[in-house]
């Protein structure tokens, strides 16, 4: 069952994607383990999640459901990806080099100051197995 923790997890993560770089719904479901369409169903309906339009499909493409949350129209999503430094193609796919997998995700996650989901031994135990230790 997904908590609140969960989606403040994905807020937070989404917000600190770093400049240039993308990640996916399925990523971002694996991370906290539900489906791409629940996180899909957040994005739209939460509308606290600021960088929502980094959040593409695994090809690298902007959801047919994508709709601002707020309401709003205006630059398309390409073009914001390209002001934030991702390459986007003519026919509007990211690079996929420049994609933040869930093994990215969980280390963004780990950098993160004092949140849910992400705070000392909470968190490594919860991805117990994920990190190399020397």
């Amino acid at each position: 069952m997904t908590t609140e923790r969960d989606w403040e997890l994905v807020r937070r993560v989404v917000d600190a994607l770093p400049e240039g770089t993308w990640t996916s719904y399925g990523d971002l479901a694996e991370l906290i383990g539900t489906g791409p369409r629940q996180v899909g169903a957040f994005m739209k309906d939460d509308g606290g999640v600021a960088k929502a339009y980094r959040v593409l499909t695994a090809g690298g493409t902007v959801s047919e459901g994508f709709r601002w949350s707020d309401g709003r129209s205006g630059r398309d999503v390409p073009d914001l990806l390209r002001d934030d430094g991702v390459t986007v193609s003519a026919k509007g796919r990211a690079d996929r080099s420049q994609r933040m997998s869930v093994y990215d995700l969980k280390l963004l996650a780990a950098e993160l100051d004092d949140g849910p989901g992400v705070e000392g031994d909470d968190f490594e135990d919860e991805f117990e197995g994920d990190f190399d230790r020397d």
